[in-house]
């Protein structure tokens, strides 16, 4: 019988030390029309968001990503967290949220 072996994965031959790279993923959450989508503009450095001055203008998760020397942050826009009006819209831009809230490893 013949028996397959898989090939050697050399090592690799470099002179620097590696540097681990580091990623977190944030959300950002709050009530709505307070400036999250400004904010996550502001910490990517360009418009990735829509921004207005109309309520509810995010209804889906946005992610923006920022990258400082080996650190990536994922920076995740939300829709609008909504405690007083239970309409339907409200619950399920809220389940949005809960969603996200799974998802990362820091919340602002």
């Amino acid at each position: 019988t013949h028996r397959r072996t898989r090939p050697r994965m050399n090592a690799p031959t470099t002179t620097e030390p590696e540097v681990p790279q580091r990623c977190g993923l944030i959300a950002i959450v709050g009530r709505p029309n307070v400036g999250k989508s400004t904010l996550l503009n502001a910490l990517v450095g360009q418009k990735v968001s829509i921004t207005s001055d109309k309520a509810q203008t995010t209804r889906h998760r946005i992610t923006g990503v920022r990258t400082v020397d080996e650190a990536q942050f994922v920076f995740v826009d939300t829709p609008g967290f909504q405690t007083k009006h239970n309409a339907a819209l409200n619950r399920t831009l809220n389940r949005t949220v809960h969603g996200v809230l799974a998802d990362v490893d820091l919340v602002l």
